[in-house]
């Protein structure tokens, strides 16, 4: 696995032991998910500008976080002059390799290796042998301090940097047992696999690249162009032919979601895959809206392994959007204007194949949040009638910015279409709302807003300015207000905790903090009107959850 590194390793030995500079880079540089952080840093800022209230012993945490980085980053720095003595300087950049810190505007990991590392060979000379198991041995120690302090941070109702410190435990050693425990992994003979895979290989199942999980004596046969559909054999368009009626459609079954589509099995299978790495980075970022600090605290203790979750989401995927807006007009009459649409009534998110543009899967990603956050719970309920509905559209606009190109996955790149009309609508057309009053409307009164698109740029521009700005300082205020929205109208006995209560900022603070922050993200470009302020013309509508919690 390699990072994008751009500056000489050897420069980040005196980085890494100042106190304040090390902190800028505190967002772990291990990330199964990548935030394009693209944001302020505290550097950046007044140098005295406070953020939300932390607790004495977080700070403490925070600051043995620091140490330990120092320790870490010394150990490899002296392993590095020792190999440079020997004169095998080849050795020594790839221990200094370890040390560097990702760039801090975009962090970029690919996937964990699904395999177990190799043992370092007994036939390597002397001198490499010594070096590469001094490497290990120093990564493996960092890895299981990471792991430790996590368990004390998520005691302190932490939980994103309690998952940073876990992916960035998992970067330094990948057999880490217990990290890989807790992010859903086993280990089955040499491999590392979910126990959704263990049990389908155990069926003698094989996750084929083209058409995904089928029996392993069908491969031959779906290479060879046959498909196997109503009990029996039979060319590859004959089944085409067939599955054209949506009530014959292909159903791609994955690990989190159910896809039906008469579109084709390869597009089944390339939206489900989408899916569940999005569902994977989802579940990490988000991951306190989904426990509770005491849950959570129960997780991270918990010797019992992760368990298959039978809860699946339902995406139907229609062939053109001629069906699509057929088949949904009677449920919407206003289908047409749309891309995308999750309803919460039957709990589907409906899509249609757009051959012209079908690496875009914004509209899905922005449906899939809405999903994923409203199926939480398994009651109908009504969601920000009465205040804050800015921010379910808000995160669910920033949820398009995911991306996956190569086994990279990244998330909030400053340039996506809905930061940079953000940014536009900031400094060039000076629109923006002040947050106090932004926050006070309900769907009716946003939705009804003359200035509705413009509403869903500020809402966009605000979440990532939560979910970054300061490293992330707002990230799990951010969260736990939505949990508490999505909790649902009438079944809170107290008000929705507001951003201003849960920062520890007042909303003209926030205001200042917003305006600086979206300024450096970038020069405001005029953005594709069609394209990015209203990318699906869902603006002009409630598209997604709305029609069923009015």
């Amino acid at each position: 696995m390699a990072f994008l590194v751009d500056r000489d390793p050897k420069d980040f030995l005196l980085l890494f032991s100042i106190r304040h500079q090390l902190r800028a880079y505190s967002l772990a540089w291990m990330t199964l998910i990548v935030l394009v952080a693209g944001g302020i840093t505290s550097t950046s800022l007044a140098a005295n500008e406070s953020v939300g209230e932390e607790s004495p012993r977080m700070g403490l945490l925070r600051e043995r976080y620091s140490e330990e980085q120092d320790r870490f980053v010394l150990k490899l720095e002296r392993l590095a002059e020792a190999c440079e003595e020997r004169g095998t300087e080849l050795a020594a950049e790839e221990v200094r390799a370890w040390a560097v810190p990702p760039n801090p505007n975009i962090i970029r990991v690919r996937a964990l290796p699904t395999t177990l590392r190799e043992d370092i060979s007994p036939n390597l000379p002397v001198e490499e042998r010594d070096w590469r198991l001094r490497l290990r041995q120093t990564l493996d120690d960092y890895s299981l301090h990471l792991f430790k302090l996590s368990l004390q941070v998520i005691g302190e109702q932490s939980p994103s940097f309690a998952y940073e410190l876990l992916r960035e435990a998992i970067h330094y050693n990948p057999d880490n047992t217990s990290v890989r425990r807790l992010l859903g992994f086993v280990r089955y003979r040499d491999e590392w696999t979910t126990p959704y895979e263990l049990q389908k290989q155990r069926l003698g199942q094989v996750d084929h690249p083209i058409y995904g999980w089928m029996p392993r004596s069908h491969v031959e046969r779906y290479e060879a162009g046959q498909r196997y559909y109503l009990g029996r054999w039979m060319e590859a368009d004959r089944e085409s032919e067939l599955r054209q009626n949506f009530r014959n459609a292909w159903v791609v079954e994955s690990e989190h979601f159910v896809i039906k589509t008469n579109c084709s099995l390869e597009r089944g299978v390339e939206i489900s895959r989408a899916l569940e790495s999005f569902h994977d980075a989802f579940y990490q970022i988000f991951a306190g809206f989904y426990d509770s600090p005491a849950e959570m605290k129960k997780l991270f203790i918990a010797s019992k392994g992760p368990r298959i979750d039978s809860h699946r989401y339902e995406v139907h995927l229609y062939r053109t959007k001629e069906e699509y807006v057929s088949r949904l007009q009677a449920k919407m009459p206003q289908i047409a204007i749309t891309n995308g649409l999750y309803l919460p009534d039957d709990r589907i998110a409906y899509f249609f194949h757009n051959e012209e543009n079908s690496t875009d899967l914004s509209t899905v990603f922005h449906e899939a949040t809405h999903q994923l956050m409203y199926e939480a719970q398994n009651i109908d309920r009504q969601i920000a009638t009465r205040a804050h509905f800015w921010i379910v559209e808000g995160i669910a606009c920033y949820m398009e910015s995911f991306e996956l190109n190569d086994g990279v996955v990244s998330l909030g790149n400053p340039n996506h279409t809905r930061f940079r009309a953000a940014r536009y609508r900031m400094d060039v057309t000076k629109y923006y709302v002040p947050l106090a009053q932004f926050a006070s409307m309900g769907l009716e009164g946003f939705q009804a807003a003359p200035n509705i698109s413009m509403n869903y740029t500020q809402a966009a521009g605000l979440s990532h300015f939560f979910m970054h700005y300061d490293g992330g300082r707002y990230r799990d205020e951010l969260i736990e207000h939505l949990s508490q929205i999505y909790q649902g109208d009438n079944r809170r006995r107290t008000p929705v905790q507001n951003m201003a209560v849960l920062s520890g900022q007042s909303y003209d603070r926030l205001d200042e903090q917003y305006r600086a922050y979206i300024k450096s993200l970038g020069e405001p470009v005029q953005p594709d009107i069609e394209n990015s302020i209203l990318p699906n013309r869902r603006e002009q509508i409630q598209s997604s959850i709305s029609d069923s919690i009015r």
